[in-house]
């Protein structure tokens, strides 16, 4: 079926139909192109990794430049994304905090997809992907975009993509090197060094980082030792590379390695444990960019990720081995792009094909098979005046074990004035269930549960009982049956103002309607008393909200932004349960004791806040090259634990509390802006909750950086 869908097209994309026709008038496309963009950031940049355009995408984007995330003096890639609006940074507590992801428009890590320069990266601990292992050091930008977006990119899409790009563009022999420290023994170590070569056809760039920190402890109530965030030391280097052969052809060679290693150690009172993790991750892509002519680009590409981890527990005292895991994960992908122009750049078609080999092993999975991926795509952007544009796309995901999914998205977009721009947009995301929760049997000896995958659940539990290791199965047990995809439906409807150069206004309001929601869902009791949990489609759950952000220039060097997202994050099954008093969510165990449930008992899914909001003050004061920005972001309450075990965050459960963050960012410029001095605070007012194991105190880092050579503008 892909086949068939998207061949025809590529011939048409890849055709030389038009080889003959006058070139265009490149001013005209220009000014078509400018006026079919929707991102909302005022910097935007060529890319050479794929032939996607941001600024052609129907849902809602924004991007980060690298000056921006200099001046918030950021390391992490959570440090910069907990600070934007309507998006939450959450930790996997089940992970040990190790894994820290994010939220957007109420949808959790695992419906995230990440990228590097274009590609997928691999390894989701608990099925987030830890945004922390990334650091921003030499990013040129980020991407991002909320929203189903299957349409161009595929499986996991479904909440939105991150899209980090790495510096591309070298015109001049450089390097430089930085070095921060401070609280928590925090040391961030990085160096690069670049080149054009080969009369500057060709250009490299080389870059590395070391990270280490010693972890902290906001809950010294409960652990006596030990830290709620691991001590951890990571080293990441990277290159890329390119060469033009011709006059239509230019390699590309893109490569990064990273390891990490963790060692927890706790005590609840009880006998003290070691947790040791060790992370390796490994990625590479070879592509050749290859322009026809005026009006068509291809795109080939191979790509290689693969991550791996091994992770022991122990008695310190004894050294008695509590639990062993090591799993590995393997992806190879071939894809090819085309774009197309039509009619003086009125119309833009981009499509591509490709397959995917995803090779995983996991020791306390047995047998899990291997999966194939194979997907077509197509886009099509018509500006037929500087008033009107349309988006349309259609994308076929298929999966050797779930099977395929043909996802629509569809945009317009309408200018009535040059100060005010309508979209609109609407697009389907797939995502198909994970090994984890299709085969998983896992036992976390220190969290005291016990998991088994759905599509193996009943062989499994038979197997468990046999061993004398099960109490009892719950009657929900009958339920758990083989895994459906999950689906999402995202409406986006946004207005953009801008008053004048440098004052803009933006707001959009969202819905996303969810499909065959993977729960994870206590199903018994093991025979020690620990739960047992496995995986079901329970069906309907929704998010829905506004989003606002604010930009105003009203000075040289004075820069002002702002955000705030409004959200309601729910399950359609428990509100069916409470209208109707019956089934599993019906009731609620409020201070007068069990009673029937009400609407308005029920707050939302977890770790959703209702409101969010950020604001970001940046000044330069060129006389003395000085830098500054002072930051806040803040989150209301949102639920964390279901005590009551009723099976929803209701009024009577635990709320993590309403609170706001600051940060300070001062940065001095000297040598002419070859030296730089840094210095930061995060978390001035030292903010802590011990609900919030990954939240630290107040963080002091300073330090330097040199760049050799000279600067690029």
């Amino acid at each position: 079926m892909c086949t068939r869908f998207i061949f025809p097209a590529f011939l048409l994309l890849t055709g030389n139909t038009y080889a003959s026709a006058p070139v265009a008038d490149t001013a005209g496309l220009q000014k078509v192109q400018q006026l079919n963009s929707i991102d909302v950031h005022a910097h935007y940049y060529k890319k050479t990794d794929d032939l996607i355009d941001i600024k052609k995408i129907a849902a809602p984007t924004l991007v980060i430049d690298a000056k921006t995330i200099q001046r918030m003096g950021s390391r992490r890639l959570d440090e910069v994304l907990r600070e934007q609006a309507g998006m939450a940074v959450v930790s996997d507590l089940g992970a040990g905090n190790r894994s820290i992801g994010i939220q957007m428009q109420g949808f959790s890590s695992a419906y995230v997809l990440v990228l590097l320069n274009g590609l997928p990266l691999s390894g989701r601990f608990n099925e987030n992907f830890d945004i922390s292992r990334i650091s921003v050091q030499h990013i040129e930008r980020i991407e991002i975009i909320k929203g189903a977006s299957s349409s161009l990119y595929g499986s996991e899409a479904l909440g939105g993509v991150i899209n980090i790009i790495t510096r591309q563009h070298v015109h001049k022999p450089g390097a430089g090197l930085s070095a921060l420290y401070g609280t928590y023994n925090t040391a961030d170590i990085s160096a690069f060094a670049e080149t054009p070569f080969a009369h500057k056809k060709g250009t490299v760039h080389l870059s590395a980082d070391y990270y280490r920190t010693d972890g902290f402890n906001v809950n010294t109530e409960y652990l006596k030792d030990g830290q709620t965030a691991p001590p951890y030391h990571s080293f990441s280097g990277q290159t890329r590379a390119s060469l033009q052969l011709n006059d239509r052809n230019t390699l590309q060679l893109s490569a990064r390695a990273a390891s990490r290693n963790s060692t927890m150690t706790r005590s609840y009172g009880t006998q003290p444990f070691r947790d040791q993790l060790d992370e390796t991750d490994v990625n590479a892509a070879l592509s050749l960019r290859t322009n026809l002519n005026e009006y068509t680009r291809l795109l080939t590409r191979y790509y290689f990720t693969h991550y791996g981890t091994d992770q022991d527990v122990q008695i310190i005292e004894t050294g008695k081995l509590l639990q062993e895991n090591k799993f590995s994960q393997q992806i190879q992908r071939l894809e090819i792009q085309g774009n197309r122009l039509f009619h003086d750049g009125r119309l833009n078609l981009t499509g591509g094909m490709g397959g995917e080999l995803l090779h995983m092993r996991n020791s306390t999975m047995a047998g899990t098979p291997d999966q194939q991926n194979y997907f077509g795509y197509m886009q099509a952007n018509f500006t037929p005046n500087r008033k009107y544009g349309l988006i349309a796309g259609l994308r076929y995901d298929g999966n050797s074990l779930y099977g395929g999914k043909l996802n629509p998205t569809a945009g317009v977009e309408y200018t009535p004035f040059r100060w005010w721009q309508l979209k609109g947009s609407v697009g389907q995301g797939f995502k198909a269930p994970t090994y984890a929760q299709s085969y998983q049997v896992f036992t976390n000896i220190t969290q005291g549960y016990t998991v088994v995958g759905a599509n193996t659940f009943h062989t499994a539990v038979e197997d468990l009982k046999k061993a004398g290791l099960v109490q009892s199965v719950w009657s929900n047990a009958a339920s758990v049956k083989a895994l459906e995809a999950e689906t999402a439906v995202s409406w986006n409807l946004g207005s953009r103002f801008t008053i004048k150069e440098g004052y803009t206004l933006s707001v959009n309001g969202f819905y996303n309607n969810i499909r065959h929601l993977i729960n994870t869902e206590q199903v018994g009791i093991m025979r020690n008393g620990q739960q047992l949990f496995s995986y079901l489609n329970l069906g309907k759950a929704y998010t829905t909200g506004l989003e606002a952000s604010l930009e105003l220039n009203p000075l040289p060097g004075l820069k002002l932004t702002g955000g705030y997202q409004y959200l309601v994050a729910k399950s359609r099954d428990v509100e069916d349960s409470i209208r109707n008093s019956a089934g599993a969510y019906g009731k609620v165990r409020s201070d007068q004791g069990i009673r029937s449930a009400t609407t308005s008992d029920y707050f939302g899914l977890p770790n959703r806040s209702r409101h969010m909001a950020t604001m970001q003050v940046y000044y330069t004061f060129r006389p003395w090259a000085l830098q500054t920005s002072l930051r806040a972001s803040y989150r209301s309450k949102y639920g964390f634990l279901d005590i009551d075990n009723n099976g929803y965050i209701d009024n009577y459960d635990i709320f993590v509390k309403g609170y706001t963050l600051l940060y300070l960012s001062i940065q001095k410029s000297l040598l002419k802006e070859k030296l730089m001095v840094k210095f930061s605070i995060d978390n001035i007012s030292n903010y802590t909750d011990y609900l919030m194991p990954a939240q630290p105190g107040r963080v002091f880092m300073g330090g330097v950086s040199y760049r050799f050579g000279a600067r690029e503008k």
